[in-house]
């Protein structure tokens, strides 16, 4: 079996690679890339590298020939419909090259009544991959728990927990434990084909969150949230960026970023790292 993994070099793709190398031989891993050299030390491993935008299809299906198994980690890229055609091109690739098994690497902001601005993209992937001819799996990620240990320091200066949730909940989950049950689901064909939504062992309340972080950096840090429009001015970076994320707390504050699933620990069979144990040992290993 040959596993292909997209944008393998970003955060995500980093972390699904080495886990992946806990069990997969080097010569049966695969690549694909918009900067290969950022891929060397993969390739340095024995790991095949393959070029391709996702804007090119035919890029992309040359980098997926010869896969049986294709790990898809969509990009960044805004707005929803130039992030549409890119999956397009991907799954047209997929298609062309008779792609086994595609396992999707969504996000639980995917319902149709979620305000978060990149939210279209996931139901437009959803019903792509239900009405085209690749057997796929679809997996939802909760919020990433790797930004808080390093935006501790500024939270801690600040006194102060910021979004702008009200009294709701936010699930996360590392990008080390997603990866751990990303890898066994594309070793395991008997979870292919289903739907699976990846989160912590509970949700959080931003004044539980603000408790957490201040045992942890022994500050006084209190929950106090701006208003939308000061979030999004504050974290405006790059310029133009602030209302999109702004429009993922609006999704939390409607309590759409609440959910828990056993679904990790029936992949993995074991539960995944409870947030205060995470945040505590990263930020003692900040440099």
């Amino acid at each position: 079996m040959i596993y292909n993994i997209t944008a393998a070099t970003g955060h995500l793709g980093v972390k699904i690679v080495e886990e992946a190398l806990k069990y997969i031989d080097p010569k049966n891993l695969v690549v694909t890339v918009r900067n290969p050299e950022k891929a060397l030390p993969f390739q340095k491993k024995g790991i095949q590298v393959k070029q391709a935008n996702y804007r090119s299809e035919s890029a992309m299906a040359n980098a997926f020939k010869g896969t049986d198994v294709l790990i898809y980690i969509p990009s960044l890229t805004f707005p929803s419909v130039a992030r549409i055609m890119e999956f397009e091109n991907a799954i047209l690739a997929a298609e062309k090259t008779g792609i086994k098994q595609f396992i999707f690497i969504g996000f639980m902001a995917d319902h149709g009544n979620n305000p978060f601005k990149m939210s279209p993209f996931f139901g437009y992937v959803q019903r792509r991959l239900a009405s085209g001819t690749v057997p796929f799996t679809y997996i939802r990620n909760g919020m990433y728990s790797d930004p808080l240990p390093p935006y501790l320091p500024e939270i801690s200066k600040r006194g102060k927990v910021l979004y702008p949730v009200g009294d709701e909940r936010i699930s996360f989950i590392s990008r080390k434990d997603l990866a751990k049950a990303i890898v066994q689901i594309a070793l395991k064909q008997e979870l292919h084909g289903n739907e699976y939504t990846l989160t912590g062992p509970k949700a959080w309340s931003m004044t539980e969150l603000a408790e957490l972080l201040s045992q942890i950096s022994g500050t006084s840090i209190f929950y106090d949230p701006l208003s939308n429009e000061e979030f999004a001015a504050l974290y405006d970076e790059p310029k133009g960026f602030g209302p999109v994320l702004v429009s993922l707390y609006e999704a939390a504050a409607k309590g759409l970023m609440a959910e828990v699933t056993k679904d990790f620990e029936s992949i993995t069979g074991e539960a995944a790292e409870d947030l205060s144990i995470y945040i505590e040992r990263e930020y003692r290993n900040l440099p």
